[in-house]
């Protein structure tokens, strides 16, 4: 037996699929977006957190203390329109038109991230800025950061009047032309807690000098006067003159610059940044070396070595030697008293009276 079912009657005054107050009204209108978690104020510190949805992730952030979700990100330029943001929790009237507040901007990332084009531009402008590691494959916690680094940006320049400064579009793209250090920012990158740029262009890494300089010594002038001395006075049976010790002097300092370099040396390495080409396969910045680091190292040597002493009692010993005394010298002692040796006996009894020295 079929039971008859009478049609339902039409509802009066109930939500229709469109009200808002209908709890199947899909509230949620962009593919693919995630609504982003509640912005709440810390009692004890006053800063407030929240989260923003990328890529169907949560991705926790913590305001800068001079900001709320409703501080206004953006200068009207045809009103000239700051604003001020309101506190969080209260509904946001009369807000200036062509602005944003900050927590409408931070939930932008949900939309322009799905965007191939867009979302490669700000990846672009951010590693040019040195705000992320990679432009190949940053994460999606890497590219949030950043963009609150730059909405926050945007909204303390907006606060102060800037208007070439007022929006994050604004603030990426001129970070990236010689990255973020180099613009007059309100904000460090270091500002955004686990933010790992380091502000530098493409990301590179502070240049570091390291300059290392050796210094040996010189042979001290006494001993180097006492050796000329003591070849003189076997060679030629006497003690040098000053112009001879003076030449000797300059002798020897002169074959220590020389022949010892004396001469200064420089080394770098490491990426000039300004210069580089980037590698594809890491995005990093490369020099003509073929090196990847953005770090240089200069290396200092001046090494004036001194020369041993056996080195220069033979070179005094040269000097000597050039020296047309000392030939007649040693004719007259040496050589002679060999000479009157030989013409005698063995059992003569006659000794060498005078030097039988040899160079050194």
């Amino acid at each position: 037996m079929t039971v008859p079912t009478m049609p339902l009657p039409a509802p009066t005054g109930a939500a229709t699929p469109a009200d808002s107050g209908n709890p199947n009204n899909p509230v949620n209108l962009s593919p693919g977006a995630v609504s982003s978690g509640a912005w709440t104020q810390d009692s004890s510190t006053g800063l407030y957190t929240g989260a923003v949805s990328v890529n169907g992730k949560l991705i926790g952030m913590t305001l800068n203390s001079q900001l709320n979700p409703n501080s206004i990100v953006g200068i009207n330029s045809v009103l000239g329109i700051t604003g001020s943001g309101k506190q969080s929790g209260t509904p946001f009237v009369n807000q200036p038109k062509g602005t944003q507040t900050v927590e409408q901007e931070l939930n932008s990332i949900s939309t322009w991230y799905g965007n191939a084009d867009k979302k490669q531009q700000y990846v672009n402008e951010m590693y040019a800025a040195g705000l992320i590691t990679s432009k190949k494959s940053p994460t999606a916690a890497e590219v949030s950061l950043a963009w609150q680094l730059a909405v926050q940006e945007a909204a303390l320049q907006t606060s102060a009047g800037n208007a070439t400064l007022s929006t994050p579009d604004q603030v990426l793209s001129a970070a990236a032309q010689n990255g973020w250090n180099a613009l007059p920012t309100k904000q460090q990158v270091g500002d955004v807690d686990q933010l790992p740029g380091t502000g530098n262009p493409n990301n590179s890494q502070d240049a570091v000098n390291q300059s290392n300089t050796t210094y040996t010594s010189y042979m001290d002038p006494a001993t180097v006067m006492g050796t000329l001395a003591d070849s003189y006075f076997r060679l030629m049976g006497r003690n040098p003159t000053s112009a001879e010790y003076q030449s000797f002097l300059n002798n020897v300092f002169s074959y220590q610059q020389a022949a010892n370099t004396g001469t200064l040396k420089e080394s770098q390495s490491g990426s000039n940044v300004e210069q580089a080409t980037i590698d594809p396969n890491t995005g990093l910045p490369v020099d003509q070396s073929g090196q990847t680091s953005g770090s240089s190292t200069t290396t200092n040597e001046v090494s004036q070595r001194g020369i041993a002493t056996r080195g220069v009692q033979f070179l005094a010993g040269q000097q000597a030697l050039a020296s047309p005394e000392e030939g007649t010298y040693q004719a007259a002692t040496t050589y002679f008293n060999a000479f009157v040796k030989a013409l005698s006996g063995p059992a003569s009894g006659m000794q060498a009276s005078g030097p039988t020295t040899t160079t050194p």
